[in-house]
């Protein structure tokens, strides 16, 4: 006995053992037996790893889920093998048997092979002639192997085989989306692989510990194998899990790029948009005002405020020049190829130069899938940044991509807004090149009444200017804004508008004034695009929906060139619930930060971080170097404030007595809050109960020496079983302190003058027996 106790002495403090909840030995059995509802969330470690493979293993067929990549034949064969894995742990099952003894299903090795190869036969077939990717093939696979393990877990290689699975399913799932809920999945999944490792290698390390012999050729005593699992256990791993994320997010954000969208393979429906092909039938941009989809948002970096009534932005998108009375074309479908200097920015109008006071406006626009390749950009675009190769513009400045994304990108752009110049407003003729006049002074068959409304408009305006302004103002007022505009489109939609219904959209609006003003010889056409949307104050951004998008019109003018008018008067936006609305900008805000910096974050990123981290230290030194100086400052002028003290004989006992009163009041102070603190009320009625429990402070304390430390989830009587366990000399005197301060502490039990004396003679006895141990 006394061999084994110098062995468990030698062994020292178990955190592992305590963590995994141990059971105490001890004589009764609140010390020796662990209790049944004591530690609370308590589970064998075989059942642990089960629920948290099970964890894993979900994580993982979630996010494929959630791709709506999976058929539903297959969502439902994976969530019913996923529940049917939890079956050995239910809460009917026997608890005193193993969780993970057997499998669900019990078939042959052949048997199995066979399964194996026929769904592998199916990956086959699938790849080549159902989905004909291999991709969604790969998945389907994936999810088939998930569904055996789970009914197979059994063996050590099961295991592994599934949590390899798991991550394979979740990596797919990357590859297929980049929404926002996959940061919420990949923190489960983090979060399940550090418990389910920690679980396995405890598992591993307790098969080959019960198999392996002692040093006498017996068994392992059963006390020394991991016992039930606490919350103590799963808070460490959410510990060690936290940690690991944030390594992974330092290398993530320091690992140098090797390409924008790597693993962008989203391949979800692009967006359809209408009024930016070749041809826009009038009338055709209605069906998507009512349409809340978000096709882009825009960020201004170096504003931070929404813009003013005054500043109306435009982000432009195509422009038309040819309308045959029911739709609108381009003459013209050559477009020019615009390469990326060497600066990396696309030059769309090397030539264009702002007018006096202008500065140039920054977009960066985030924008979704569209069915079209226009790009969009406030009035009138200068130069585009992006990774993308090549750029095209055609006569109209209308900007595109040689190819339709399939997948949401972001761009820079900046824009100088157009302008009138003084001159040309009070200039009472203008003329204008004839390649201009012919191009957009063109007008299809119209009723005189056009050209007649047009003049009765501007009767009374002197210049091209005030006659643009005459006309659109008109528009404004006599026309009411109007979705519902019948079914069917008329023959002569223009004529429709003005002269019958007097009601419509933009388009009816802008081409309108387009005609109008032809027929009074001023060049003008159509352009489409979007207005800003919505301020989104927590991301400082603008949110535009399918709903933003708009037609105006551009009237040339021979200096200023070509500016934007509009004639559409202004609709109040729907009311909406302000909380549900807060909530949905507050959401739209995460994931433009997850677009901007997880899924689009590229070298260009880490540069402007390495700038600012290093712009922000030297801002950090120099603030160090004043207080450096501040302080050497206030040291010199205190060196001369002690040298004249020493040069004057009464300055130097005034000193000394201000020193004085200065000690003797902070001893005063000092005295004051101990006999405060000394007579603060105790939480026990006598004296000698709150000496027991001071004396039990010290048994910790002593114990600690020894390497015998309390956790803090552990309850008294059980660490008093723990002691005994492993210093058996020390149980004749933990064991009775025990008792009186449980006692004292819990039952608020009066004790007498003996019993104290009683537990100060423990302690006695027990720093004894510790000095002899040392010794």
């Amino acid at each position: 006995m006394a061999d084994v106790g110098r062995a468990d002495r030698a062994r020292g403090p178990d955190p592992a053992g305590a963590a995994l909840g141990r059971s105490p030995i001890g004589s009764r059995k609140g010390a020796g037996e662990p209790r049944r509802n004591g530690l609370r969330g308590a589970m064998k470690p075989d059942q642990a790893l089960r629920l948290s493979s099970a964890i894993l293993a979900a994580s993982g067929f979630t996010a494929l889920a959630l791709t709506g990549e999976l058929p539903i034949a297959l969502l439902v064969a994976g969530a019913a093998a996923l529940l049917a894995s939890l079956t050995p742990i239910a809460p009917w099952k026997d608890p005193e048997g193993s969780a993970s003894a057997g499998a669900l299903l019990r078939l042959s090795r052949p048997t199995w092979n066979a399964l194996l190869l026929t769904a592998f036969a199916g990956f086959l077939a699938d790849w080549l002639w159902i989905s004909m990717d291999l991709l969604p093939a790969g998945i389907h696979f994936l999810v088939l192997l998930m569904i055996s393990k789970l009914l197979t877990l059994q063996e050590r290689k099961d295991f592994l085989h599934l949590y390899a699975i798991s991550l394979l399913e979740l990596l797919s799932a990357a590859a297929l989306t980049t929404e926002l809920w996959y940061a919420a999945v990949f923190v489960v999944f983090l979060l399940a692989t550090i418990w389910t490792l920690l679980l396995y290698h405890l598992r591993n390390e307790a098969e080959e510990l019960a198999s392996a012999p002692s040093a006498s050729g017996t068994p392992v005593d059963p006390v020394h194998r991991p016992g039930p699992l606490t919350s103590r256990f799963f808070w460490t791993t959410n510990r060690i899990a936290i940690g690991a994320f944030c390594l992974t997010l330092a290398i993530f954000f320091l690992t140098p790029r090797i390409g924008a969208g790597f693993f962008n393979k989203h391949r979800g429906e692009q967006i359809r948009t209408t009024g930016f092909s070749e041809q826009v039938d009038l009338g055709a941009m209605g069906a998507i005002k009512l349409d809340q989809t978000v096709v882009m948002r825009v960020e201004f970096p170096e504003r931070s405020e929404p813009l003013s009534a005054a500043e109306r932005i435009y982000f432009r998108g195509a422009a038309f020049d040819v309308y045959n009375g029911r739709s609108w074309s381009k003459r013209s479908a050559s477009r020019r190829l615009v390469w990326r200097t060497a600066d990396g920015l696309f030059k769309v109008a090397p030539d264009q130069t702002p007018h006096e006071g202008q500065t140039g406006l920054r977009q960066d626009i985030l924008i979704e899938a569209l069915d079209t390749t226009t790009l969009f950009a406030a009035s009138f675009v200068s130069s585009v940044k992006s990774s993308f190769d090549l750029l095209r513009a055609d006569e109209m400045d209308a900007l595109s991509l040689p190819y339709t994304p399939m997948t949401r990108f972001q761009y820079s752009a900046w824009s100088f807004p157009d302008h009138v110049q003084d001159e040309e407003r009070i200039a009472r003729n203008a003329s204008y090149p004839q390649e201009i006049a012919d191009q957009y002074l063109q007008m299809p068959e119209l009723s005189p009444r056009v050209s007649t409304l047009a003049r009765q408009v501007t009767a009374q305006a002197r210049t091209p200017y005030d006659r643009i302004v005459a006309i659109e103002g008109h528009l404004r007022s006599a026309y009411q804004y109007s979705l519902d505009v019948g079914p069917t489109v008329p023959v002569h939609p223009v004529e429709e508008f003005l002269f019958a219904r007097k009601t419509g959209y933009c388009e009816h609006y802008a081409t309108a004034m387009v005609m109008m003003l032809r027929t009074l010889g001023i060049p003008a056409r159509l352009v489409t695009g979007f207005l800003p949307g919505e301020w989104n104050g927590f991301g400082r951004y603008y949110t535009i929906r399918q709903r933003d998008a708009h037609a105006w019109v551009e009237v040339y003018f021979p200096r200023s060139g070509w500016v934007t008018f509009d004639p559409t008067p202004s609709v109040p936006a729907a009311a909406s619930n302000q909380l549900w609305a807060g909530a949905g900008r507050v959401i739209d805000s995460i994931r433009l930060k997850w677009d901007r910096f997880i899924i689009q974050y590229s070298l260009r990123d880490q540069i402007k971080v390495a700038q600012g981290i290093r712009e922000q230290s030297e801002k950090v030194r120099g603030q160090a170097l004043g207080l450096v100086a501040t302080v050497h400052r206030w040291t010199a002028n205190l060196q001369d404030w002690i040298r004249q003290l020493a040069l004057s004989p009464e300055n130097l006992l005034t000193a000394v007595w201000g020193g004085g009163l200065l000690l003797l009041l902070l001893i005063t102070t000092w005295v004051w809050r101990q006999h405060r603190r000394n007579s603060r009320p105790s939480e026990f009625p006598t004296v000698r109960q709150a000496t027991v429990v001071r004396l039990y402070g010290r048994m910790l304390q002593l114990l600690a020496a020894r390497g015998i430390v309390k956790a803090p989830g552990t309850t008294a009587v059980e660490f008093a079983g723990m002691v005994i366990r492993d210093w058996s000399d020390a149980g004749l005197y933990v064991a009775p302190l025990t008792e009186l301060y449980c006692r004292v502490r819990f039952g608020q039990a009066p004790l007498s003058p003996q019993e104290l004396q009683q537990a100060e003679a423990l302690l006695n006895g027990l720093r004894n027996a510790a000095q002899q141990g040392n010794s």
